[in-house]
């Protein structure tokens, strides 16, 4: 049954699938490995690599609900080839500010980070909405399974091509005189990403526009959303109140993600001493574990339903987080490396499948929250809390950090997560309530 839930993807979904495949190999893994290293070998220091990072975090947020909006006007797949090639256009941009003058780099690489996140959010906000419009509830969950799949596997991908191409382009005749130590060959190995930006922009040329966000068998009217909101939630008004709920409980859960995100690698270096080698195994091996739990995840929302099944994964993600509250103090360091890794890296390798199973239940239950005609708008909410969440638990982090230590950022990470399940438990409490009383109230007429 699994398999024929696949097969019964229509071609659109497979033409948007292939796009997001080569989109992701680009974001996750040739910049994620690359950008940074070329800003090194131009010579800035690491706090204008962070002013860089968190910048766009916050444009990423801050550009999506205009992306939702372009969405809604020109049509979902016609705004997502705009966000690709916006992004390939700021990536081609970034690469050329060795031809300006050395006073206007900084300038140069913050404007190019603007484009390219704006980019990202009309593509990234844009695609679950369009997921909804070309599928039905057979195969549906499984196509955001997938979607959730491709991350962590095309991240792999793109980190392994990102490792090799430097030295390949050093090593090959083309009569580079720069070593690994300059920013020549990063730089050469980064104009991949506008390139393969292109790519991606084909297979989505001949897929439907998908101006309706309506899935074959569905109704507008049979998709209205019951519950503590509903009053807002109707044709004719944005469910304002909904959204801005919404926004909160991500925020929250996007905090407690955050805080190993970013952290993780400091707290193994810094703090337990772990060598590279060893966090370089985990973090490696922590890319590969959410693709088998992602294509899972269609098991658990079949039996749990799309909001519990994202409650647990916040409920799991905070247990995860707690190894690291009490192993973060450095009493590791005197214990072996084994011991390390395994009270440290497995709760990690844990923590990396809980975000595979939120990515994917947060999505869908974004779009089945409100009627298909706020469908853009309700990912642009889950863009704009996430965002701003990621961004506000990594300047805060690095403040709890200095002042208090690793310990005081998960324990902040852990309750945050609790917070955010505990909102979206009130929610599904008092929206299945609503529902159960309106089916008596129906059965007795």
């Amino acid at each position: 049954e699994y398999l024929q839930r696949v097969r019964a993807f229509s071609p659109d979904m497979r033409r948007l699938l292939l796009a997001a495949a080569i989109v992701f190999v680009v974001w996750l893994g040739l910049l994620a490995v690359l950008y940074n290293l070329y800003l090194l070998r131009l010579g800035f220091d690491t706090r204008t690599v962070g002013l860089l990072a968190g910048l766009g975090a916050l444009v990423w947020g801050l550009a999506a609900l205009p992306a939702a909006v372009a969405g809604s006007r020109f049509g979902l797949r016609n705004t997502i080839i705009l966000g690709i090639a916006v992004f390939g256009g700021g990536v081609a941009l970034t690469l050329t500010v060795e031809n300006l003058p050395h006073a206007q780099w900084q300038a140069w690489l913050l404007g190019s980070q603007i484009v390219t996140n704006i980019g990202i959010a009309f593509a990234t906000v844009n695609a679950p909405p369009y997921m909804m419009a070309v599928s039905g509830d057979y195969e549906r969950p499984h196509a955001f399974a997938f979607l959730a799949a491709l991350n962590p596997f095309a991240a792999f991908l793109g980190s392994v091509l990102a490792g090799v191409l430097p030295g390949l382009l050093v090593a090959a005749p083309l009569g580079l005189r720069a070593g690994l130590d300059q920013p020549e060959p990063y730089r050469l190995a980064l104009w991949t990403g506008p390139l393969l930006c292109v790519l991606a922009i084909l297979p989505l040329l001949g897929a439907a526009p998908g101006r309706s966000a309506v899935g074959p068998g569905e109704h507008e009217t049979s998709e209205r959303p019951v519950g503590t909101f509903e009053v807002l939630a109707d044709k004719k008004s944005a469910p304002v109140a909904l959204l801005a709920f919404w926004a909160l409980v991500i925020f929250l859960e996007a905090m407690g993600e955050g805080s190993v995100r970013t952290f993780f690698n400091v707290l193994l270096d810094k703090s337990l001493g772990a060598p590279t080698a060893t966090i370089g195994l985990v973090m490696g091996a922590a890319q590969l574990l959410p693709i088998v739990v992602a294509l899972a995840v269609p098991l658990l929302l079949a039996r749990w339903g799309t909001g519990y099944t994202l409650l647990a994964g916040i409920l799991a993600l905070a247990a995860c987080l707690v190894p690291f509250a009490f192993g973060a103090q450095g009493s590791l360091q005197t214990q072996s490396m084994l011991r390390t890794v395994l009270l440290i890296g497995a709760p990690y390798l844990a923590a990396s499948a809980t975000f595979s199973v939120i990515r994917a239940s947060r999505n869908l239950f974004s779009q089945e929250m409100v009627i298909p005609r706020w469908r853009a708008h309700s990912q642009g909410t889950t863009t704009l809390g996430l965002a701003f969440g990621l961004s506000a638990i990594a300047i805060s982090g690095g403040m709890l950090i200095e002042a208090l230590g690793f310990g005081a950022l998960f324990i902040a990470g852990v309750m945050t997560a609790v917070a955010s399940a505990g909102l979206l438990f009130l929610y599904l409490y008092i929206t299945n309530r609503r529902r159960s009383g309106q089916a008596l109230a129906g059965r007795s007429v």
